[in-house]
């Protein structure tokens, strides 16, 4: 296949806030940091060096619930938060309802797993650190952020949430009601147009498939040119009811966050590798 080369770093709780500070202090352009949660106590850790970096007008987006989606632990500390990141140089953007635990450096490192970025205390957690340009871009659109300003004109995927034929496309059936291009939900069999819910456009499965694969035996199709961060062995494609991105190893349990393992899968379909 045309190999996809992602180096992949697993962190614990204990080595990331070091890690993490070292990738943002070798930015050049942007960093983007999604943490549902604030708190002082952890943010102040971040501060001086994304002082530096704003000071050298690397771009600096923090993403976060509001103040009324913050445990009550912690509501007494958004506002010091957010008045924190606007000294430094910082952008606040407010997501309601989000999980997710992301930080992107200048469009090439991504972190992804289970970390409160800006709020850890001591709970134990696990983050992936990946180096892939084009997985930390096609998380950024999955997420609905748009992606880093100089890399739009290499990326592969348009900006707009509308895909095209051009994208990998081809086969997927445009919803009856709008127009637009359709998501396929394997488990459902069904599928649902991008901008639900504001659009209730549906079709069933057997109208057409995109490069999604048919439900088989839960085996293992296909090795990849990723290592487990575990335990170095090869990852591997294994489709079955859902399709994943494991270990090869037998005695290694490591599979990767199902909305990662989508977004390699994507990629790999556009080389046309898989």
């Amino acid at each position: 296949m045309d190999g996809l080369k992602i180096p992949i770093r697993h962190c614990s709780e204990h080595s990331f806030l070091d890690l993490f500070r070292a990738d943002m202090a070798s930015s050049g352009d942007r960093i983007i940091i999604l943490s549902p949660f604030l708190s002082q106590n952890r943010a102040v850790h971040y501060y001086p060096v994304l002082l530096i970096l704003t000071n050298r007008h690397v771009s600096v987006d923090v993403y976060a619930r509001p103040k009324s989606g913050q445990p009550e632990s912690l509501r007494d500390h958004f506002d010091q938060v957010e008045q924190g990141l606007l000294r430094i140089g910082a952008r606040l953007h407010l997501r309601p309802g989000m999980h997710e635990k992301v930080g992107v450096i200048d469009g090439r490192i991504l972190w992804h797993g289970s970390l409160n970025i800006l709020s850890h205390n001591d709970t134990r957690e696990s983050m992936l650190r990946f180096e892939s340009p084009d997985l930390a871009q096609e998380v950024l659109r999955d997420l609905g952020i748009s992606p880093i300003p100089s890399l739009q004109g290499d990326s592969d995927w348009p900006i707009s949430g509308e895909s095209s034929p051009e994208d990998g496309s081809e086969g997927v059936p445009k919803c009856p009601n709008c127009g637009k291009y359709m998501l396929h939900f394997e488990q459902a069999r069904l599928w649902i147009c991008q901008d639900s819910p504001s659009c209730q456009g549906t079709l069933p499965s057997s109208i057409t498939r995109s490069a999604d694969t048919p439900i088989e035996d839960e085996s293992l199709s296909q090795q990849l040119e990723l290592q487990c961060p575990i335990c170095d062995s090869p990852m591997a494609i294994r489709r079955g009811l859902f399709t994943r991105v494991i270990c090869s190893a037998p005695d290694c349990d490591f599979a990767l966050d199902r909305r990662l393992a989508a977004s390699i899968l994507r990629i790999l379909k556009r080389r046309k590798a898989v």
